[in-house]
């Protein structure tokens, strides 16, 4: 009997703690679209913003990290705005006597995110063939995964560009990533957070980036306590149960 308790009591621990470890970290979905189209769909909320990084030990700037927003032009299955925050960087050539930089990541506080607009169920895009707004680093490196680390009303997005596995390398000197996009329901931050860029240094500098004010964080749900709860109920009630049948067999 009490082996039977243990089990079940394991079981729902193990089910609460996966679920939970599962949704440290979400991949986010994106699909590609076109440069045309999404200028189609999007008009620019504000301007760009080019912000420069600076690995150490280099006496030059290593590169630019560059964002804008834009607002849905379209309705929303919901009615509210839908904004998209997008992102490019571009590593600069090797300067004359210099060492080559490269960017394996980029990593940033998000604080909300939002679902696609109408049927559209994507948290974002990767945006092809073309300028985007006023944006003007363009490339073609795309991210291996991009990730986004949920709190409850802040999120941290990971943009990840080397994959040792796959054997993709990171964005070399003289190179540019491709636009990816995030999309949210809120309006941009009047904070624009700084940006940790991986590479071969430390970055000595404060580069920055637009980013949603503070909203509802709504990938990868994190089991809340009455779930905990929940599974407790169920095991007393399988317990209380169990000793109900073997009673009425003593009984009979």
């Amino acid at each position: 009997m009490k082996k039977f308790v243990i089990a079940l009591t394991l079981g729902a621990c193990l089910t609460a703690s996966s679920a939970h470890a599962a949704a440290l970290f979400t991949t986010l979905d994106t699909k590609n679209i076109d440069a045309a189209t999404f200028n189609g769909d999007f008009t620019a909320l504000n301007s760009a913003v080019l912000s420069p990084f600076k690995f150490a030990g280099s006496n030059t700037d290593s590169g630019l990290i560059e964002s804008q927003v834009f607002k849905f032009n379209g309705s929303t299955s919901d009615g509210n705005p839908l904004y998209a925050y997008a992102y490019q960087v571009a590593v600069n050539p090797t300067p004359a006597g210099g060492d080559a930089a490269h960017v394996d990541s980029l990593s940033f506080k998000f604080n909300a995110t939002g679902l696609g607009g109408g049927s559209d169920s994507t948290y974002g895009y990767i945006v092809t063939n073309g300028k985007v707004g006023d944006l003007n680093l363009s490339g073609t490196q795309v991210p291996t995964s991009l990730s986004l680390q949920p709190s409850a009303t802040t999120g941290y997005i990971r943009a990840q560009y080397v994959d040792a596995n796959g054997n993709i390398p990171p964005i070399g000197a003289g190179q540019n990533s491709a636009t990816f996009v995030l999309l949210s329901k809120s309006m941009p931050s009047a904070t624009l957070p700084t940006v940790n860029v991986g590479g071969p240094e430390a970055t000595i500098s404060l580069q920055k980036a637009y980013v949603p004010q503070a909203g509802v964080i709504e990938p990868a749900p994190i089991p809340e306590p009455a779930t905990l709860l929940a599974w407790t109920g169920m095991i007393g009630a399988v317990v209380l149960a169990r000793r109900t049948r073997l009673a009425r067999r003593a009984a009979a």
